[in-house]
């Protein structure tokens, strides 16, 4: 930054400059003594540990962002992170914990199978590999909390304690350490401990890549018009021929609804966007 200022002459040793937000008072205003409205986060970290609060602070507000300070909500990462001691500690629903009834319950989502699992777990790394080097600590972290409620949901089932499962918890702490070093680096221990394996430290281990072929969506949404206009959507396989593109599509109900008494004079699919059925 002092380089483009043209203030000093060689460029300073940083890739980047990036400038944090304050976390203001609950009034809105700077924290000062003669305010009185400094806050002390002792009592939170007594109350919920050091990583509870460090990963709340980093949750509640972009990073280069000022906000008023509040409490509010750090309930809920408390609650991620005693999800994620369940699931790197009990993989098999054998004890009961937090929340468990919850996440069964809501499970709008079925149950990952393990290679399912394993694909969300690269795709989380994906998204949160690049959310990292952006700074986005509270995205990245809402991308964990979705990787750690897939878990949840496949605890118990089938794919926990499978090589998948495995595989997906190591990413999962890899991920998490940065943002919440201490819990991280127990469950870390942990896991090696009861896989006989040496002692490292988590914060010692190389980053990990994602597989281009996990990350690979099997699926794509495509708008459906008729003379331009949104008529329907279509899930279709990736890869899929136009021949099978078009009868997918004219087989829709509300394709069909819309054709009726009318001649398709031409279909048009712009790959990977949008289907247009043009009629007369």
């Amino acid at each position: 930054a002092l380089a483009d200022l043209g203030l000093v002459s060689e460029r300073e040793p940083f890739r980047r400059l990036f400038n944090q937000g304050q976390i203001l008072g609950e009034d809105g205003e700077r924290m000062s003594k003669s305010r009185g409205n400094v806050q002390d986060p002792d009592e939170l970290v007594q109350r919920f540990g050091a990583d509870t609060v460090r990963l709340f602070l980093m949750f509640m507000k972009p990073w280069e962002a000022d906000a008023p300070w509040s409490a509010t909500g750090i309930g809920g990462v408390d609650r991620f992170l005693k999800r994620v001691w369940t699931v790197v500690l009990d993989p098999h629903g054998q004890e009961g914990s937090e929340g468990d009834d919850q996440e069964r319950a809501a499970g709008s989502a079925p149950e990952a199978g393990g290679r399912e699992l394993l694909r969300l777990a690269h795709r989380t790394l994906r998204d949160v590999s690049e959310l990292y080097e952006d700074y986005r600590f509270n995205a990245l972290i809402a991308k964990l909390m979705e990787l750690t409620n897939g878990l949840m949901r496949a605890r118990g089932t089938g794919a926990s304690g499978s090589a998948e499962w495995h595989e997906s918890i190591r990413l999962t702490l890899l991920m998490l350490a940065p943002l919440a070093p201490h819990i991280a680096e127990e469950l870390w221990s942990r896991r090696l401990a009861e896989a006989d394996e040496e002692w490292r430290s988590v914060h010692l281990e190389t980053w990990p890549a994602w597989d281009p072929a996990l990350v690979a969506e099997d699926t794509i949404e495509l708008p459906v018009q008729v003379n331009g206009k949104l008529r329907d959507r279509v899930t279709l396989p990736m890869g899929i021929s136009e021949a099978d593109i078009e009868q997918a599509v004219m087989a829709r109900e509300k394709v069909r609804a819309n054709l009726e008494g009318k001649e398709v004079v031409r279909f048009i699919h712009v790959a990977g966007r949008l289907v247009n059925v043009v009629v007369r």
